[in-house]
């Protein structure tokens, strides 16, 4: 179907799926490292990364699994003790923000 066919729906469709699908790719994934920055650690928590607050935590992580397990009532409490946040949602919320403050502001 040549573009004198389509209708302005279809049109509008193409240049969303379009938008969408550019706007995943710059999504992506995005590392711990890139969240948990030494200067995201430093301005809410008293340690220097992120692998600093599993070691004095005693959080054994050496795989996504291990991690996974260990989201739960228990290291909450350490991450309300230790950061400046009420729980483990809320610092990962707010380093995600942050992450995409910065990237809008590099843009």
């Amino acid at each position: 179907m040549n573009d004198n066919n389509k209708s302005d729906l279809d049109r509008l469709t193409e240049s969303l799926e379009k938008h969408a699908e550019k706007s995943e790719q710059k999504l992506g994934m995005v590392s711990f490292t890139d969240l948990f920055t030494p200067s995201f650690m430093s301005t809410y928590t008293q340690f220097a990364n992120f692998g600093e607050l599993l070691t004095v935590g005693k959080f054994n992580v050496n795989s996504l699994e291990d991690f996974m397990a260990l989201l739960n009532d228990e290291f909450d409490v350490f991450i309300k003790k230790k950061t400046k946040f009420k729980n483990w949602d809320e610092m990962q919320s707010t380093a995600v923000s942050d992450y995409f403050k910065k990237q809008d502001a590099s843009n």
